[in-house]
């Protein structure tokens, strides 16, 4: 029973880090091309700079609400909000352009990621459920 429990929170913990760092690197490709798109400058470093605040914001928040028992699609959709508002803030500053501007710019990029975060969210879950049902199950 304690191998048990310990091989879910180990999933958990596992979804809320791997999640995370595979959306940092998809953002970081999103950004760039949505990016020179706009006409936007669409270097690395910008791109890598908006996706780390994501990213961080993203890691936290899956780790602490990994723990309560809400499903994955309301965790995404409490990143998601703050993401969007507090990108906003940052990309108007590093990209220079107006708030307005910046925010749809967030608004489509994280809609993008949101998307991809539900697919892969539920891939990795179905993954460790099936690992987890072979560790149960005789």
């Amino acid at each position: 029973m304690i191998f048990q429990l310990g091989a879910v929170l180990m999933g958990l913990i596992i979804t809320a880090i791997l999640i995370p760092i595979i959306m940092f690197i998809i953002g970081v490709l999103v950004t760039r091309w949505w990016a020179g798109k706009k006409g936007w400058d669409d270097s690395m470093k910008l791109a890598l700079i908006v996706n780390a605040l994501w990213f961080v914001i993203g890691l936290v928040i899956g780790l602490a609400l990994s723990f309560t028992g809400l499903e994955n699609w309301i965790v995404q959709i409490i990143s998601l909000i703050i993401n969007i508002i507090l990108g906003a803030l940052i990309v108007s500053k590093i990209y220079e352009k107006e708030m307005g501007e910046s925010l749809v710019f967030v608004i489509v990029i994280q809609i993008i990621l949101f998307i991809i975060a539900l697919i892969l969210g539920f891939i990795i879950g179905a993954i460790l459920a099936v690992a987890l049902l072979g560790l149960i199950l005789p």
